[in-house]
């Protein structure tokens, strides 16, 4: 009863300083639909096509995810850099046509890129394999910051997988980017809309259970 409790119910609950920035700005939408025009009516002497006809029309989420995974492979192909038997794993795609990756290489360094479109932006990756390095025991890591769309943080849960978090009271939104280091190390991501200030409370699953849902999972 006491380990179930301890597995099932939020084995632990820490505070994450590394993840600051949960609370402050306006946390708004990503983009204003465009205004309706007013200007057109039954007396308007010639036919004009209407403005959303003439805009270009966003990418699907699955589009930007295909050609942004494509620009990751070709740009890292034949390269020390390229993803390892895993692949690139995605931390998030926006219909803007930018997306974040991250992966691991053939021997063991961390690597992150962000996209857009069919051009990487912006890559870099560790020097040395598991760095930072893996935590023999539990433990919470922050591994970068994202500035691909607003202002983001990736972080690194060592033996253990997160369940929920918050900010003051309001739940947060946690990716799950996948795992590394021979699935001792699990990589997540949080994004807000600006830079802010604040401490991000992470809820944490340990145990046997989070070991067989670990094997479970592929790459």
């Amino acid at each position: 009863m006491r380990d179930g409790l301890r597995v099932t119910v939020a084995a632990t609950a820490m505070t994450a300083v590394v993840l600051t920035g949960c609370s402050g700005g306006d946390g708004g939408k990503d983009s204003a639909a465009p205004p309706s025009s007013s200007s057109s009516s039954s007396s308007s002497p010639t036919p004009s096509a209407s403005p959303s006809s003439s805009m270009p029309q966003r990418p699907t989420r699955a589009e930007v995810v295909d050609r942004t995974r494509a620009a990751v492979v070709k740009s890292t192909a034949f390269k020390p850099d390229a993803p390892g038997p895993a692949g690139p794993m995605l931390i998030e795609a926006w219909t803007n046509g930018t997306a974040s990756w991250a992966w691991e290489t053939g021997d063991h360094r961390l690597c992150h890129a962000s996209v857009d479109g069919d051009m990487v932006f912006q890559r870099a990756c560790a020097t040395n394999p598991n760095d930072p390095p893996v935590s023999k025991g539990r433990q919470i890591k922050g591994v970068y910051t994202s500035f691909a769309h607003g202002w983001g943080r990736i972080f690194a849960a060592d033996h253990q997988e997160v369940t929920a978090a918050s900010c003051s009271g309001n739940p947060v939104k946690v990716l799950r980017v996948g795992t590394v280091s021979k699935g001792a190390r699990t990589l997540y991501a949080v994004f807000f809309p600006d830079y802010t200030k604040g401490e991000v409370l992470l809820t944490l699953r340990h145990g046997p259970s989070w070991r067989r849902s670990v094997r479970r999972r592929p790459g």
